[in-house]
């Protein structure tokens, strides 16, 4: 059997293999699972929100595994079925009110393209709607905490003059930028270890605590802002030990397993190179039947070529696309401790308008130029950015206490364990 043969024939046998999978977890009808406040949550429901857990924690879905996250995705659809009834109570027609801004909130995470959208849509058979859900309860809890909170809200102007004083006596004190993901206690154990390993593996913090933590941080990636060691979590204190920046702490506080991360550690006050704003391109490339190096060898060639004419990264507009059709180009400005660490780690020791070792998921490769560093500076106390940050500050106080509450209240009616 020639080469070409037998590729032929095990890509059949994966077609096979990747439908027989397929039609093993998802051949029976849809049910109801849970009724949360007489709003149903569906078999299928629960599988799509895994599909998006999956993606955010090994960059794909393995049919296999994605059992392991219905836990947490029934965990987290419940909370939003509570935050819709919630919702309802103010005005049962919320939910379409705030479909103009989800659906651009959605659109956003896909660089503005339709078409990108609806390719990840066809791709993984996740339909628009499950999509839309989690953006729509985040819109719709902001309205809920406003309306239950109104007068607490009001005095923020009156905590941000007090936050002001605060800030300014502690500008030389050690100061640390926070996220955290959160996931429930209960048989989670084997989520836990898949959300460490892709943490070790490099998947960015705030991909996973998007997607994954039933805390409201996730709406800001999972960062919950600066702290001064005083202020860090009981756990992290009793270490004992020299807190920097990158690690990571996991423990279990109540009902909860929380995951920490320190974003950036300013010593004494000073900024961190970490603060600096870099662009960067960020090049991915198929492997497909190749072997890696000659995948990664055959794109650095030709990106090396077009720099090698122009030092800027403007020359990647005219990249020979109708040679690279399954390259994607895509331009990333971000601060440097937000990137994902695998990305740090290659651009360390790359110069500028050079292609940095490539990283790989699944069957893609990633390579990066650096095109620009911009030098963090420390911010002049500005009124609106301390009142978004206290904003910011007591949204996620009152959520999770407002949250804690009505969870105890819901009528939550399990009606069949999923399969």
């Amino acid at each position: 059997m020639n080469k070409n043969c037998l590729n032929l024939t095990l890509f059949f046998f994966f077609i096979v293999l990747s439908f027989s999978v397929y039609k093993n977890a998802f051949g029976k009808d849809n049910y109801i699972v849970t009724i949360v406040n007489k709003i149903p949550i569906t078999k299928f429901d629960i599988i799509n929100r895994a599909k998006l857990i999956s993606l955010s924690i090994e960059k794909d879905v393995n049919f296999k595994n994605l059992g392991s996250y219905y836990n947490q995705s029934l965990k987290t659809l419940i909370n939003e079925k509570i935050i819709f009834s919630e919702g309802n109570k103010i005005n049962k027609d919320l939910s379409s009110l705030v479909s103009k801004q989800a659906n651009q909130l959605l659109l956003n995470e896909f660089e503005n393209s339709i078409k990108k959208l609806k390719q990840f849509i066809e791709k993984y058979s996740i339909p628009k709607s499950a999509l839309l859900e989690k953006h729509k309860a985040q819109l719709i809890w902001g309205i809920v905490l406003k309306n239950k909170y109104k007068s607490q809200f009001q005095k923020i102007d009156k905590n941000v003059s007090k936050t002001l004083e605060i800030n300014k006596k502690k500008q030389s004190e050690d100061l640390y930028d926070i996220a955290e993901i959160v996931i429930d206690k209960n048989n989670n154990s084997k989520l836990l270890e898949k959300i460490k390993f892709a943490l070790r593996d490099g998947i960015r913090f705030s991909e996973i605590a998007k997607q994954v933590s039933i805390s409201s941080s996730s709406k800001f990636g999972g960062k919950i802002g600066w702290k001064s060691f005083d202020n860090l979590p009981e756990f992290i204190k009793r270490q004992k030990k020299t807190v920097n920046e990158g690690d990571i702490y996991s423990f279990i506080e109540k009902e909860k397993i929380k995951l920490i991360k320190i974003l950036v550690k300013r010593k004494s006050g000073k900024l961190s190179k970490k603060e600096n704003n870099i662009t960067l391109a960020q090049v991915k490339f198929p492997i497909n039947f190749q072997k890696k190096n000659i995948a990664y060898s055959k794109v650095k060639k030709n990106l090396n070529t077009l720099f090698s004419k122009n030092k800027n990264c403007e020359v990647l507009n005219s990249f020979p696309k109708a040679n690279n059709k399954d390259i994607n180009l895509k331009i990333i400005r971000s601060r440097i401790a937000d990137l994902n660490p695998k990305i740090q780690n290659v651009l360390k020791n790359v110069d500028f308008f050079s292609v940095s070792q490539p990283i790989f998921y699944g069957n893609n490769g990633y390579a990066f130029i650096k095109c620009e560093i911009e030098k963090a500076k420390l911010d002049k106390i500005d009124y609106k950015k301390i009142k978004n940050s206290t904003m910011n500050k007591y949204f996620l106080i009152y959520s999770e206490k407002l949250l804690k509450r009505l969870n105890k209240e819901a009528n939550i009616k399990i009606i069949e364990k999923i399969k």
